[in-house]
């Protein structure tokens, strides 16, 4: 192709010119005196094993292998779309401006728009100063090559931006190792769900739009919010993205990248583009937005759309993390970002040991007349018969989880800060004895609490206990229930009191482990006290709130990456992705990226269709199983809000308790802390699983057997192979 031959040539060139030029290049950590940017002109940098090549008028780089020979590079020549599209394709950075009171962003790149650059040179890199006089604003882009790859910084006080032109948007080499169809052999892994990959085909053009996902989920502070009424069927909500990252993988030449979005996370958006969607390329990256539009109250129930006037405007910076050889798989990518992660302090190895988490109900409320009436479905009484029974029957194993125990019950104890147990289910003397006789037995009770949800049935100081919009309007969560329609959210300064309140609460018990949510998934811009907050505001609130909870282990319901640090267990994982059409499919990016490090659970099995299915995929995933539990039928939930509750009689799930911690716990006690080392598919229908200890798993989700080194694996089976 006609751009291929211009990167190669660019290439050449720089080549060359590098031969000539590395005489007079800065030594390391010096730079040359700012250099004004000359047509055509190309500086050669790097270290021992990348060159970095910069095109000065497009601000365009490539990154060269000095062992392979392979590039990465971030302009394509791409000429057959319009303004937009070529200046994006053959730009280093492309920015959105809104103007005036408009909602509609202008693009605007380096390309077509060619600002007054400044470019002073180092020996690993160089500094860009822009200047878009049109547009009154001023930017530095820093890049960087590392031993690992390569560095991308904007700093957010190198951000100057005129009245005319509101900065909206920033997109860093998004190209990067973009390519066309019959180029290159491979996929793009997408980190939403447990981890999706998307192959690089040539789709006939079958797909018309990209894949676009938030970072950390919507923004309730911002979107509208779509209600289902009661008894309308509800569609299964998307997965989320937990983790700033993407990859792109070329597996016939064996090398691939990851990106980590290093800065100013909180508000990026991830994109994927499968050939044919607006371009012949298939190629993700990022954007990060500065401002959203919002809904702007007019009157009551009406409003316009609106810039926000206040941006976030705070650093920006990307990491790419090259892989090559047999880590240039979606394994690699992960084991790169776990590594990563140790390296920052946000992972750390917890204790790992197999046990079935066992959630038990307490009781929720109903309407009765005028009040509400508490209806318990599992007192103190009845959990410690029900562990009793377990452990007469040898499932020694488990960890057992208590919630809705407060006073009102699971739903109206939301945001009461009341952390007393209802009487209708024991006395706070008889829940410390509980809780005393389980943590000398080794299965130390655990209490979950909600600290974001605030259910409506109570009074609220609006002004600084609730979360608004940035319109300033309350912000009311569905809930899709019959009794309580909508819940709001508590304010991270709420929550911090909350959690301090909770600590107090239970400071001179035994208990040391509890298990949170709400604020673990949950990211948003708010208005409160006459202060408009951004996302990356609220995060350093929740995570500063979680230091006021004085326990030795948390365990934590699919938390965001950014609160991993405090995190001794991961809840909930996802077992699948969105299936997307586009999405090729499942890899298990996550627990790769947690496995060794972090114990992890999936989400209850007494609520899965196909549990031959969701059974098989804890085994190839190294997840724990779950199960919700109660004493009493969930017929009694009917008019509740945990009336989506249809199976949890423990009478019912023991024979499936006992299975799971028979055949799961024999397969999973056996990698107990171990890492997991590679993970294939030998087929659609089949997968190989190996840690790092040496156990080879073989799992066969197929309707007909499969043969594995002469072993013989029957249908809906699978094969522990040492």
């Amino acid at each position: 192709m006609a751009d291929r031959g211009y990167r190669v040539l660019w290439a050449m060139t720089a080549a060359a010119f590098c031969f000539f030029a590395v005489p007079v290049c800065a030594r390391a950590g010096e730079s040359e005196s700012v250099h004004q940017i000359v047509a055509g002109d190309r500086r050669d940098m790097g270290n021992d094993r990348y060159r970095l090549l910069l095109d000065e008028e497009t601000l365009g780089i490539a990154v060269l292998d000095r062992e392979s020979g392979e590039s990465w590079e971030s302009v394509v020549g791409y000429t057959e779309g319009n303004d937009i599209w070529t200046g994006l394709c053959n730009s280093g950075i492309t920015l959105e401006f809104y103007q005036g009171g408009s909602t509609i962003p202008v693009s605007v790149s380096v390309y077509h728009e060619k600002p007054d650059t400044e470019i002073q040179y180092y020996d690993d890199g160089f500094d860009a100063n822009l200047h878009y006089e049109a547009y009154d604003f001023r930017m530095q882009l820093q890049v960087r090559i590392r031993e690992d790859g390569l560095s991308v910084f904007v700093p957010g006080e190198s951000i100057e931006e005129g009245e005319e032109y509101l900065l909206g948007a920033v997109w860093l080499y998004p190209m990067l190792g973009a390519s066309a169809p019959g180029e290159e052999e491979g996929y793009m892994v997408i980190p939403e769900g447990v981890g999706a990959a998307i192959d690089l085909a040539d789709n006939h053009g079958k797909f018309k739009t990209p894949y676009t996902k938030r970072i950390y989920g919507g923004n309730a502070g911002i979107d509208p919010v779509a209600a289902s009424r009661y008894n309308v069927p509800v569609v299964t909500q998307p997965e989320s993205i937990s983790m700033p990252v993407w990859g792109m993988v070329y597996t016939e030449k064996q090398r691939g990248f990851l990106g980590i979005i290093t800065d100013g996370d909180y508000n990026a958006q991830l994109f994927a583009y499968p050939n044919g969607v607006t371009t012949p390329y298939n190629w993700v990256g990022a954007k990060f937005l500065v401002r959203e539009i919002y809904t702007r109250q007019t009157a009551k129930s009406s409003g316009v759309p609106a810039v926000e006037s206040r941006g976030d405007i705070r650093d920006m910076g990307l990491r790419y993390l090259f892989v090559d050889g047999e880590q240039a798989d979606y394994g690699g990518l992960a084991k790169a970002y776990q590594a990563y992660l140790a390296e920052q302090g946000t992972l750390s190895r917890q204790e790992d040991r197999f046990r079935i988490k066992l959630d038990f109900l307490g009781a929720d409320s109903r309407k009765w007349f005028v009040f509400h009436q508490l209806v318990p479905m599992t007192t103190l009484e009845h959990m410690d018969e029900i562990l009793e029974e377990l452990e007469r029957l040898g499932v020694r194993d488990v960890m057992p989880v208590y919630f809705g125990w407060q006073r009102d019950g699971a739903t109206r104890a939301l945001g009461s800060g009341d952390f007393r147990i209802d009487p209708v289910l024991g006395s706070s003397g008889e829940l410390e004895r509980l809780m005393e006789k389980w943590e000398e037995r080794g299965k130390g009770l655990v209490l979950q609490q909600d600290f974001l949800l605030a259910c409506p049935d109570r009074l609220y100081n609006t002004s600084t206990d609730i979360v608004k919009s940035v319109s300033q309007i309350l912000v009311e969560i569905p809930t899709n229930q019959k009794l309580f329609k909508t819940m709001y959210y508590m304010t991270p300064g709420r929550t911090a009191r909350m959690m301090e309140r909770f600590t107090k609460q239970y400071a001179d018990t035994v208990l040391s482990h509890v298990s949170i949510e709400g604020v673990t998934d949950n990211l948003y811009s708010y208005y409160s006290s006459g202060v408009t907050y951004t996302r990356g505001e609220c995060a350093a609130q929740q995570t500063e709130a979680l230091g006021e909870l004085g326990f030795a282990r948390i365990g934590m319901k699919s938390p965001n990456v950014y609160l991993w640090e405090d995190m001794a267990e991961y809840y909930d994982m996802p077992m699948t992705t969105s299936k997307y059409n586009m999405i090729s499919r499942e890899i298990p990016f996550l627990p790769m990226v947690l496995r060794g490090y972090v114990p992890y659970w999936a989400p209850y099995t007494n609520f899965e269709a196909n549990e031959r299915e969701f059974f098989l995929k804890l085994l190839e995933y190294g997840a724990y199983p779950s199960f919700l539990l109660t004493k009493e039928p969930p017929v009694e939930l009917r008019n509740t809000n945990s009336s989506y509750i249809y199976t949890s009689e423990y009478s019912v799930l023991e024979e499936k308790i006992l299975q799971y911690h028979r055949e799961i716990g024999e397969i999973l006690r056996q990698v107990e802390g171990a890492a997991m080392a590679k993970h294939e598919y030998l087929t659609d229908r089949a997968v190989r699983v190996e840690y790092e200890n040496g156990i080879l798993l073989v799992i066969n989700y197929g309707d007909v057997e499969y043969v594995y080194e002469g072993e013989t694996i029957p249908a809906h089976s699978y094969s522990l192979i040492r």
